[in-house]
This record gives structure tokens, C-alpha cells and sequence, in this order.
């Protein structure tokens, strides 16, 4: 059980000079941005859009690192009690918003409570939590209950707990924050909506001084002018990319590769990122019915899917582990008897066994994101073979998401998530997230319980493989397999990485 975390070295103030370790004729960067954000608020939204836009903008008080482990960011300390429900938080000193406002305590509670209220992980794991201030640099989090993994709950990078002016929070309208003011190292200059964000070194920033790794460590940014400009056309950030109109181009077609990587100018970056899959609706239609749910993962022919949408196979990987690869703490292969089975003859049979009656079967996708899209004219055509009447219904990102709130509208909707640094949090597993195809299996949500307040990691992992074999069987979703997406950089570019979101508080231009 973490009992203390510290920071492991003093606090520093990054030094934003025209010349030094970073000094460089140009400080400018244009990046070619693959789709529209639905909101810049963290607390608001799961989209990778939202965290990659928002990430550079607002810290929370504690992040994961690479190894899935929590780093202090705005936190100075955290002390747990001894029975484990009460975390005492130290806030860095001398920490500055981008309006000039020093952060305190009123605007972490502010912000805390208010992502508690708006995250959906935090609503399922924190609901009876409560965030309270102690003085102006300290607030406690009390816990009806011990809960070992907190700290990665509060640290979670989807829908995370950015820390804003408790003002803003005040102020905010129901649909998210309009203004962005946060602590991080770039502030925006300008946000012309759905066009184009110009992010601004913040000349303030002070950052931590521990080794850059994943989301957590130093950030010292080497160009004073970041442009993220929409671009959903994907051969126009083909093209961009090599005139040199962008420096950076993200999620770009994979059958580029061989192309950028011919180019002196060009470089790639590719990395395990995602699972593509797709989720069913199982609070109301065909799919409330699990043999209908297992007809469809019989049918599957994992490999057809994701070649058909990648186009090569550097690109993916076989996988239905609810953990990645390296993720050994929780990697496991339960269940793996549900997975790309491309059994027709055991689908129709699960059909015919099944309370379907030809009916539509409505499936969500968007051409906002290819890949989804792609995988699902292939899962059409597959399920379409064993009898299944399976519609297409194609809409821009924004009208998806309405419809997938609605139980009545829709019956299979096609998506991605990037690795859960702890498998159990991921959003659509418990009942009590209310995630969009709703959950409701009592033995998934009484093995996530167990899990949670297990602090024995070999009992851990027995649970998790439990509940991994349970979850294949039930058919909550449908992995297709992991991939990584590719970016393509001007090969003076250093220091682009990616974790969970594009991270470019290290970026710099070579010479």
C-alpha cells in the first residue's frame, strides 16, 4: 500500500530563454489535426480529441507514467492515513494559471469536485467521495471506504481531473468550460473553433524536475508557437506533410508508410496505442440476448478486419486481453476461446438459438474515424453471411454520440480506447458508469469490487482473470485486436511521444 508519495526532487522554474539548451532559429511548429474535438473541457468528454487538445493545456494533481505508476504533478505530497481513507494533498507553491492567479486549494476542490461529478470513471469508483479544503496549499480526500488504487483513479488520462480557477468552474455552462485557463505549459493564444488552436509557451510555467516519462516528469518546450489546425481530409495531410506546409501530421492513412519512410525529410512514429472494437446495446433491442451477443463473436474473422481497415499487418496485433502486452501485472489470454472465432456454422446456430427475428440491426459508425469505419463495412459483410440484417447508419462524430445515448436508437456502435493503465477502470465495464450499451452483469460488477480493495496483487490478478473470462463470455464488447496509429513528422522534429495523448511539452525543431 503507497502510504506517502513525495516528489523526488525540488520544484523548478523552466527557464524560457531565446537562447539555451533549446535556442533555435525557429520556434514555430504547425501540426495537422485528424479530426474536431468535441470539447476542450477534460472533465467532459473521453475523446482522444479532448485529451490530446487539453493536455497541453491543463495538469491534474497526479498523472501516470509510462509504467502505469501515479507521479505527482501539481501535488507536492500526498500522505494516506493509516486506515486508507483519507489522502492528504500538498499543493506545489508558486504555481500560476495562465491568467496570472496563483492555484490554492479553492480551486483544486473546485475542480476535483466538479470532475468527480462529470468523469465517468470517477462517478463509478469516487461517488461517495468527498474533496474538502484544509488551508490555502492543502485539501484531503476522504473515501467511504480503502480503495489501494485511488491514486490511479485520480490520475486516469481519459476524462481527467485538469485543474482549473475555481471561478471558471463557478461559471461554467452545462456543456464545459469556455475559457481555458490552466497550469500547463502551453496557454491558448487562440481558439478558432473547429478550425484551428494556436497554443502559446506559458512563460510561467514551472515545472517538476523528474525525468520525462509517459505523461509524468519534466515538460520544457522548445517552441514558443504550436498550431493544431483541423484537417480531416486525410490526403491533405498527406500532402501537407510533405510540401512541409505541416510539421507534424497525426493518424495518417497506414498505406503511406513505405511512402514517408522513403522521404530524407520525413519520419514516422508508431506505437501500440489502441484496441479498435465495437460495443453492443444491451439495455434494450436484439442484443439484451447473449446468444446473439455470441453469435457475433463467432462469426469474426479478427485478421480479415483489421488488414482490411489497416492495410498491413505492422500495423495490428491478435489481441483480446483486456490488459496489453506489456502490462504484465494484469495480462492474461482468459478467455480466449471467444475470440476470433470465424465460425460461421457455430454462429448460425447461436442465431437460430438466439430470440432474433431478421430484424435491422442498427450500427453506428463515422467517417470521422476511418479506421472504425473501415472495420465496420467488413463486420457488415460478415455478419451479413451468417444472416444477420445488419444496417450501416452514418453520421458525423457530434450526432453519433447523440444518438448513442438514446437505448431506442441504435444496437451496435463501432469504437477505440487506449490502454486503461488499470484494466478494471476501463469505462465501460461497471454497471455504475452507465457507459453508452450499459453494462448490467452483476458477476462483473461484484469481481471489479473485489479487485478494487484487494491489495495483494497475485489475488488481483486471479480476480482479474476472472473476470476477464467472465466478460468473453458475456460479450460486453468485441475487441477486434490492438493498433497503433501513424503519425508522420518533419525529421527535425524532436521530442514527439505519445502516452495515452500526444504529448508535446518536449517538443523542439533540430538545427
Amino acid at each position: 500500500m503507497l502510504n506517502k508519495l513525495k516528489t523526488s526532487a525540488a520544484i523548478v522554474a523552466v527557464a524560457l530563454m531565446a537562447a539555451g539548451a533549446h535556442a533555435q532559429d525557429r520556434t514555430e511548429v504547425r501540426i495537422a489535426y485528424d479530426t474536431i474535438p468535441p470539447t476542450i473541457d477534460p472533465h467532459m468528454s473521453t475523446a482522444y480529441s479532448t485529451m490530446d487538445f487539453a493536455a497541453q493545456i491543463f495538469e491534474p494533481l497526479v498523472t501516470l507514467n509510462a509504467d502505469y505508476e501515479p507521479e505527482l504533478v501539481l501535488a507536492d505530497s500526498i500522505e494516506v492515513s493509516d486506515d486508507g481513507k483519507t489522502y492528504t494533498i500538498k499543493l506545489r507553491e508558486g504555481i500560476t494559471f495562465h491568467n496570472g492567479e496563483p492555484l490554492t486549494a479553492d480551486d483544486a476542490v473546485a475542480s476535483m469536485n466538479r470532475w468527480k461529478e462529470k468523469s465517468i470513471l470517477a462517478r463509478g469508483t469516487l461517488s461517495d467521495a468527498t474533496f474538502e479544503k484544509v488551508d490555502d496549499l492543502t485539501l484531503e480526500l476522504k473515501l467511504a471506504e480503502a480503495a489501494p488504487l485511488t491514486l490511479s483513479v485520480i490520475g486516469n488520462p481519459m476524462q481527467f481531473a485538469g485543474i482549473m480557477p475555481q471561478e471558471i468552474i463557478e461559471n461554467a455552462p452545462a456543456q464545459g468550460v469556455t475559457e481555458y485557463v490552466g497550469t500547463g505549459p502551453y496557454e491558448v493564444a487562440n481558439w478558432d473553433t473547429d478550425q484551428e488552436m494556436h497554443l502559446a509557451k506559458f512563460e510561467d510555467y514551472s515545472s517538476v524536475d523528474t525525468e520525462p516519462n509517459g505523461l509524468a516528469g519534466s515538460k520544457n518546450p522548445g517552441v514558443d508557437d504550436v498550431y493544431m489546425e483541423i484537417v480531416t481530409d486525410d490526403s491533405t495531410r498527406v500532402s501537407g506533410l510533405r510540401s512541409g506546409q505541416y510539421d507534424i501530421a497525426l493518424r495518417l492513412p497506414h498505406d503511406n508508410a513505405d511512402q514517408l519512410l522513403n522521404s530524407d525529410d520525413l519520419k514516422i512514429f508508431a506505437e501500440d496505442y489502441a484496441f479498435l472494437g465495437m460495443f453492443f446495446n444491451k439495455k434494450s433491442g436484439p442484443f439484451t440476448d447473449i446468444k446473439l451477443r455470441q453469435a457475433v463473436a463467432a462469426a469474426l474473422d479478427m485478421n480479415e478486419i483489421l488488414y482490411g481497415a489497416l492495410g498491413n499487418e505492422k500495423f495490428y496485433s491478435l489481441e483480446h486481453s483486456l490488459a496489453s502486452p506489456n502490462q504484465v501485472l494484469w495480462y492474461n489470454d482468459a478467455g480466449e476461446e471467444y475470440y476470433n472465432q470465424d465460425d460461421a456454422e457455430k454462429a448460425r446456430k447461436l442465431i437460430e438459438e438466439s430470440s432474433y427475428d431478421g430484424e435491422e440491426l442498427t450500427f453506428l459508425v463515422t467517417r470521422a474515424y476511418p479506421l472504425h469505419f473501415y472495420a465496420a463495412v467488413i463486420v457488415q459483410q460478415q455478419l451479413q453471411e451468417v444472416g444477420l440484417n445488419v444496417k450501416l447508419a452514418e453520421y458525423d462524430w457530434a450526432t453519433l454520440l447523440e444518438y448513442r445515448s438514446d437505448p431506442e436508437a441504435w444496437d451496435m456502435f463501432a469504437s477505440e480506447f487506449t490502454f486503461e493503465p488499470t484494466p478494471i477502470n476501463a469505462i465501460f465495464l461497471h454497471s455504475r458508469n452507465e457507459y453508452a450499451g450499459w453494462t448490467n452483469s452483476p458477476e462483473v460488477d461484484a469481481l471489479i469490487e473485489e479487485i478494487r480493495v484487494t491489495e495483494d496483487q497475485d489475488k488481483a490478478l486471479e480476480l482479474f482473470t476472472e473476470l476477464q473470462a467472465e466478460l468473453m463470455e458475456y460479450t460486453t464488447y468485441i475487441r477486434y485486436g490492438n493498433y497503433k496509429p501513424l503519425h508522420g513528422l518533419s525529421a527535425k522534429i524532436e521530442g514527439f511521444t505519445v502516452s495515452n495523448n500526444i504529448i508535446l511539452s518536449n517538443l523542439s525543431v533540430a538545427d
